[in-house]
């Protein structure tokens, strides 16, 4: 049954957000955060808010789901109930925003934020063209904020740069998966995503091409001054040529699946390698 609730809360990307978090701390201060109260809030508020949306994502897209022959979904199989998944979508998303309110006023206002735009971006957002992945693509970015404003008041390049990063990267694999959902956005919720608006094609182009975007970008932490060491370097050149396998799959193959997957694990060798970059 554990099982089930990490498949409905897709975890191992709230995994992800909190190692963000951890990052720029970590960049911000110049070495590992101290273990306080306040930075164990810290690494819980994203775990949370992540849980509570896709949560809320599966009870609103239970319909979709079917429709798009998803049978690992646990609404979709029936091991969790759509009123179990609105339970745990808005106890996760509570949880998350009084962990922040136990931090500072600005990590509390970004959380809140964001946690109430979930709620809006599952309920209705996400089926406007672009905006959906605008937001999708801003919870990939806002990690690295939130962390920098959970240690400092002031806004570290670095920061910035990795929440770029984190935006260009998310915004691609969220057009990849608009793609993918597209008959079952279309036919359960009348949703009018990009690729519905410009087709399957050129959606791809887009998503590629952001891809392609965010290669070079991987450099310019190193270049406002992460120390550049053979295994960073070698972590993020790793993740830059899975991104470039993932581009050319996407248009030779179609392989949206894959996509989705493999970005996930080259994020997170990226991160790994701005981690120890950072130390």
């Amino acid at each position: 049954m554990i099982g089930e609730f990490i498949k409905l809360t897709r975890f191992e990307h709230a995994v992800m957000l909190a190692l963000a978090v951890l990052i720029t701390e970590t960049i911000v201060l110049g070495a590992l955060p101290p273990l306080e109260f306040a930075i164990a809030m810290s690494l819980l508020v994203p775990v949370f808010s992540e849980m509570g949306s896709f949560a809320l994502n599966d009870y609103f897209d239970v319909e979709t789901d079917r429709l798009n022959k998803k049978k690992d979904r646990p609404l979709v199989k029936g091991t969790i109930t759509p009123r179990c998944a609105l339970y745990v979508a808005f106890a996760s998303l509570i949880f998350s925003t009084v962990f922040a309110f136990g931090i500072n006023l600005m990590a509390f206002t970004i959380a809140g934020l964001f946690n109430i735009t979930a709620i809006l971006y599952n309920w209705r957002l996400k089926d406007l063209p672009l905006v959906g992945n605008f937001y999708i693509a801003l919870t990939m970015a806002i990690p690295f904020i939130f962390g920098n404003y959970v240690v400092s008041q002031e806004l570290s390049p670095v920061a910035l740069v990795l929440a770029v990063l984190g935006f260009v990267a998310g915004l691609a694999r969220e057009i990849i998966k608009s793609v993918q959902d597209m008959e079952g956005d279309m036919k359960a919720r009348g949703s009018r995503t990009l690729p519905v608006i410009i087709g399957k094609k050129p959606s791809m182009v887009v998503a590629v091409s952001l891809y392609l975007f965010f290669i070079p970008l991987t450099a310019v932490p190193f270049m406002l001054g992460l120390a550049a060491s053979a295994l960073p370097l070698a972590l993020i050149a790793a993740a830059d040529i899975m991104i470039a396998v993932i581009c050319y799959r996407i248009m030779a193959e179609h392989a949206f699946g894959f996509a989705r997957n493999a970005s996930l694990i080259a994020f997170s060798l990226g991160m790994i390698g701005i981690l120890i970059a950072s130390l």
